[in-house]
């Protein structure tokens, strides 16, 4: 039996019938020893995935080099077995050959889920170093579309220096190195909103998809993180922590964000920035949850009756408000393509001022008067930098104008749009009805961070404790540092600088660069890491991991406005 390893998955992975490979064939003379492949029965494997539908090919050569390296090269494989599986699974072949260092070049293809055709096929190329050694070893390797890799380019620089192999591939290709020992450096990428715009550290969609950055180039995060998944972010290979910005124009309403709630999603917002121009005063704000005081009179008219018919009320004035809102955006609409431009997509500020001023000034006011009636049921948070705002899925929410936060969130796209103050552009219609059955029917109550570490050397507080993930705040006074482990399972880091500027270490002495707006994807089996402050400021950071397990659903009972109160979100 081998050893349990938390990193490693000791299953057998290579499916269909076995294969061997014949080093009987071996030119022991040459430079490079090539083994070819032979098989044993027919001649092609069986499908690695049923999903792909894609069928796969035993390696068809195998080459030695300097170093005890070995050089393999699989083709016709879908997107499943991972290429780190596909080494594991040959372990007994490489502890024969004496391999320390095995190279597998895989020429694939796959079909992308998230893309805007989700059945074009896409052919791909992995090329991955497993260093074996203790505790699964270490793995590096460089993915990128197409079949750029020929061949003889590839043993030409293998026979000069195998190590070097990775490098040369991705200088070549232009794509990031990725090791299962090193942090994966996470490059944004910025999706445009009719409010705004997001900035996508770890999203995947048709709109857009994150990339790993390294010294050589980026590749798309789906590619980078599929070449050796387990190492990476762990057993479970759940989807990522979804971390963005969400980044509202300061304009008030056109940079308030929609008033949504969630069925599934978990949700935590901390706040980075607020606009001066719009918040003078240096707070902004958050819509969510009941206002106190309306549900006080409400109370008092209807007793415990007060939740539900609150939310009537909400409803109505909601509905009130739709009505006039499609009245403004058919104008707004007609003006638009009369203009030329298209009405899918989001509007400048400044042309949707300039539009808008042009309607009637009667259905601008009526406009402002129906949404002032909806903005009356709802609760007002305001929000500093620094400041957290916590909501689990059945919170009635929305962020508004001129605050940028750091978003964590479950990796679900799923809302329910109760109302937006311009026109919705992802879907016809407003979710009014099932937003308001499903809302929360209480204030809502900011949380308190829990404070975990607190010491002249910093200080650690957990400011989320969702049933899927947890997000602690690391504040490092100048020249202290922060040691931590991870020790694999599904337990990666997400890791992101609010403020300051310092250094992740490891202990080879590699070390990664932190300041504000910087995100790395730390490996579930990294092992010992080390964050240090180097600025005057010192260095706060969040740092995001998945739970172990979920824990239950809280039980819903019937309270008063002041029991809800003091209730703990």
């Amino acid at each position: 039996m081998l050893p349990r390893n938390p990193c490693i998955s000791h299953r057998l992975i290579l499916r269909g019938r076995p294969f061997r490979i014949d080093p009987s064939k071996s030119i022991s003379h040459a430079p490079l020893s090539i083994i070819t492949a032979t098989r044993i029965g027919e001649p092609r494997m069986a499908s690695p995935s049923s999903k792909s539908g894609l069928s796969a090919s035993p390696p068809t050569f195998s080459v030695k080099g300097a170093h005890n390296s070995l050089l393999l090269e699989m083709t016709g494989l879908g997107q499943q077995p991972a290429s780190g599986r596909l080494l594991r699974g040959l372990t007994p072949y490489l502890d024969e050959q004496g391999a320390a260092h095995v190279f597998l070049l895989t020429e694939r293809k796959r079909r992308e889920p998230w893309a805007e055709d989700p059945k074009t096929v896409v052919a791909y190329q992995e090329l991955v170093h497993w260093e074996r050694g203790k505790a699964g070893g270490i793995y590096r390797g460089v993915c990128a579309k197409g079949n750029s890799l020929k061949r003889n380019d590839i043993l030409q620089a293998f026979e000069y220096e195998p190590l070097d192999l990775i490098e040369w591939a991705a200088r070549r290709l232009e794509a990031a190195v990725v090791s299962s020992h090193t942090p994966l450096s996470l490059d944004i990428q910025y999706v445009e909103k009719p409010w705004g715009r997001e900035g996508w550290y770890t999203g995947i969609e048709a709109r857009g998809v994150s990339r790993v950055r390294s010294a050589s180039g980026t590749t798309e995060l789906p590619y980078a993180l599929g070449m050796f998944p387990v190492p990476l972010i762990g057993e479970r290979e759940d989807p990522l922590i979804l971390l963005k910005t969400l980044e509202p124009l300061p304009e008030p309403v056109y940079g308030d964000l929609y008033l949504e709630v969630h069925r599934e999603k978990w949700e935590t917002y901390v706040v980075l920035d607020v606009d001066p121009e719009a918040w003078p005063e240096g707070q902004g704000c958050l819509r969510a949850g009941l206002d106190a005081e309306k549900a006080r009179e409400f109370e008092k008219e209807f007793g415990r009756d007060w939740p539900d018919k609150m939310a009537e009320g909400l409803k109505a004035a909601i509905l009130g408000y739709e009505t006039i809102r499609r009245e403004i955006d058919g104008l707004l609409d007609q003006a638009l393509e009369e203009r030329g431009e298209d009405t899918t997509r989001p509007v400048a500020p400044e042309l949707h001022m300039t539009l808008l001023s042009a309607l009637p000034e009667n259905l601008r006011d009526r406009e402002a008067q129906a949404r002032s009636e909806v903005e009356s049921f709802l609760g007002r948070t305001t929000l500093r930098p620094g400041d957290v705002a916590v909501l689990p899925p059945g919170v009635l929410h929305s962020l508004q104008h001129g605050v940028r936060v750091i978003e964590f969130q479950t990796p679900t796209y799923e809302r329910l749009i109760a109302m937006f103050a311009q026109k919705v552009l992802t879907q016809p219609h407003w979710d009014v009805d099932e937003a308001v059955a499903l809302m929360e029917k209480a204030p809502y109550i900011p949380p308190q961070p829990q404070v975990l570490e607190e010491s002249g050397e910093g200080r650690v507080e957990r400011i989320v404790d969702f049933p899927q993930f947890q997000v602690d705040r690391v504040q490092l006074p100048l020249n202290s540092a922060l040691a931590g482990r991870t020790e694999g399972q599904n337990r990666y880091l997400l890791l992101f600088v609010t403020k300051g500027k310092g250094e992740l270490l490891l202990p080879d002495g590699e070390t990664h660069f932190l300041e504000p707006d910087m995100a790395y994807l730390v490996p579930a089996c990294l092992g010992d890491y080390r964050v240090e402050a180097i600025s005057a400021q010192g260095l706060t950071f969040l740092r995001a991991v998945p739970a172990l397990s979920p824990f239950g659903e809280q039980e819903d009972t019937s309270m008063t406005v002041d029991e809800v109160l003091e209730r703990t979100w």
